[in-house]
């Protein structure tokens, strides 16, 4: 009996084409900011690829070709936890360590969130002697930095904001941070406190490590006894144009610190029939103060300031309306939602509403439900994550301490989930 004939031998494959790193890089760079698990999945290819996305130079061409910076999750104070806060992502991020352990988040800005201690919580084993007031904490490289405790001399603090932000912020000129590349820079923190008599501040910067001597002023509002209109510490504060913007419980006025004199103005907002809830917001690129509201019937307002010829305050003009009622679906709007938080530079609300927290994206115009948790604050998070292999950087030599902490080891999922 003959043998069966035998298959012809498969040709051998074809080895792909080398593509020189110029068209490699070329590729890398279209890879969506606020997807970071696609550039993971890129830096494992091989070892090549890897060691192109350890380049400071390709890190930096990276976030100037998708500039600004991608929401890559918020921080929410829950109630369930009495304040202290949980970080939820909202693309393919994941921070090393969620729930925030005895601190509440309190502000965000240029990769940093700045932390407040909540009173009658527990911390981590082996953390309570070195408990700190405040903490600036970089969510992707898991470092922090503990703040001394500010000495305020008898001074009351009766009301209080703070706000965390690069040390370049106020520079001007050249000298002036595009905040593309910030994070492990230097930082300070501006800390605005109110009593009875005076409104005033102090300034942390992380070079010095201490803070400054308080700028203050008799800043009484017109018509109102100060005590009873006080710093809302929930509202979080904005930075527009070269200024912080903080506002007061009554919706009535707006404080400005300005960071190159360090000095305190008050600024009046409009009369509204309805101003419960409001949220301040940078338009314009950040060169002008805004604030939303949503009123009772479901209509989200944008309002914007606008300049007199002195460059002082000419009143305020609605930006933009946006109705609800065709936005969000009805089990969202049993009752009128209120504006809670935005994020700066990529123009999204967020929406405390009957049905949980949305994030509504005012380009787009479209509503998506984010948590279904009860909580007090929320603070959104956004920052460029570009991750970078250790053995990349050792073979490099590129990269930094903070660089080899923002790797492979940090776990990123493969698809956009939402948090229960």
């Amino acid at each position: 009996m003959d043998a069966p004939p035998c298959r012809p031998t498969p040709p051998s494959p074809r080895a792909l084409p080398h593509l020189p790193d110029g068209i490699v890089e070329d590729i890398l760079l279209r890879v969506p900011a606020d997807e970071p698990a696609g550039l993971l999945r890129s830096a494992l290819t091989c070892k090549r690829w890897a060691r192109l996305m350890a380049d400071r130079g390709f890190r930096r061409r990276y976030r100037e070709r998708h500039r600004p910076a991608p929401m890559l999750g918020f921080l929410a104070n829950l109630v369930r936890t009495d304040g202290v806060a949980r970080f939820f992502p909202t693309a393919g991020f994941r921070t090393p360590r969620a729930d925030r352990d005895g601190y509440r988040a309190h502000d965000a800005r240029h990769g940093r969130v700045l932390l407040n201690r909540v009173p009658g919580t527990d911390l981590p084993t082996g953390h309570q002697d070195s408990a700190s007031a405040l903490i600036v904490w970089d969510p992707i490289t898991d470092e922090q930095r503990h703040l001394p405790l500010l000495q305020l001399r008898r001074r009351e603090v009766r009301n209080w904001n703070a706000a965390v932000l690069c040390a370049g912020t106020a520079g001007g000129g050249d000298d002036a941070c595009d905040h593309l590349d910030c994070g492990a820079g230097p930082f300070r923190v501006v800390f605005i406190g109110m009593n009875a008599k005076e409104i005033f501040a102090h300034v942390y910067s992380s070079e010095s490590g201490a803070w400054s001597q308080p700028a203050s002023g008799e800043l009484l509002i017109p018509g109102e006894p100060q005590e009873d209109d006080p710093i809302d510490e929930a509202v979080p504060g904005v930075l527009a144009g070269n200024a912080l913007h903080f506002v007061f419980l009554q919706d009535t006025h707006i404080l400005k610190f300005d960071l190159a004199t360090e000095s305190l103005s008050v600024i009046p907002l409009p009369h509204r029939l309805y101003s419960w809830c409001m949220v301040l917001m940078a338009m314009d690129d950040g060169g002008r103060l805004g604030f939303a509201e949503v009123d009772n019937l479901n209509t989200l307002t944008l309002w914007a300031m606008e300049l007199g010829p002195d460059g002082n305050v000419g009143g305020w003009a609605r930006r933009r309306v946006i109705e609800l009622s065709t936005r969000l679906p009805p089990r969202a709007l049993r009752n009128s939602p209120d504006v809670v938080a935005f994020a700066d530079a990529v123009d999204v609300v967020f929406l405390e509403t009957t049905d949980g927290l949305y994030s509504f994206d005012l380009k787009f115009r479209k509503g998506t439900k984010v948590m279904g948790h009860r909580f007090y604050d929320v603070v959104p998070y956004t920052s460029f994550y570009t991750p970078v292999l250790r053995q990349a950087l050792a073979t490099t030599g590129e990269g930094s301490a903070n660089d080899a902490a923002a790797t492979i080891v940090f776990p990123l999922t493969t698809h956009h989930s939402h948090p229960p």
